[in-house]
């Protein structure tokens, strides 16, 4: 799996506490289910939707981007969907310009259409905003060219001097 636990943090939505919670490494491996046991399990998760941010963090700590995610988990906390936002023909699209060797500029900007929606249909809901600036790590050394902002204008968070889109 890309990333590593040293330049990575992963955020899960605690609807229940209603705080942001640092999830392990590990954990996140496996319920992405890329560890060696292949299951999609989040011990101690309740049903229902879940958001996760991954955090990739620069050489000095600052927040360099965030991927956010959003899945729907079983009453045994298994990942059942993932959103993605797309239908079946517009996934097999988008994986299929994924893989052009060299694309045209319509296939080039289909796909950032595509990604795009992928994108929004993972955002976390607005009222988790507050407390998720206050545990972001390395929100305040991000810079200013920085692909974080991207996902920070998102959800209203800009920076200074400038409006949220």
């Amino acid at each position: 799996m890309a990333g590593t636990p040293d330049s990575t943090v992963i955020l899960h939505w605690d609807e229940y506490e209603a705080v942001w919670a640092e999830l392990s490494w590990r954990d996140w491996v496996r319920f992405r289910g890329f560890d060696e046991s292949g299951f999609r399990l989040l011990v101690g998760a309740e049903a229902g939707e879940h958001y996760f941010l991954v955090c990739v963090l620069g050489d000095r700590g600052e927040l360099c981007n965030v991927i956010p995610h959003r899945y729907v988990m079983s009453t045994d906390g298994r990942l059942v969907h993932g959103f993605d936002g797309l239908g079946a023909a517009e996934r097999a699209e988008s994986s299929k310009l994924e893989e052009l060797p060299l694309p045209s500029i319509e296939d080039t900007e289909r796909y950032k259409e595509l990604g795009a929606r992928g994108f929004s249909v993972n955002l976390p809901p607005q009222y988790t905003v507050q407390s998720l600036l206050k545990v972001m790590p390395g929100l305040a050394g991000a810079q200013e060219s920085a692909a974080c902002w991207n996902f920070l204008s998102a959800i209203g968070v800009c920076r200074s001097g400038t409006q949220a889109h």
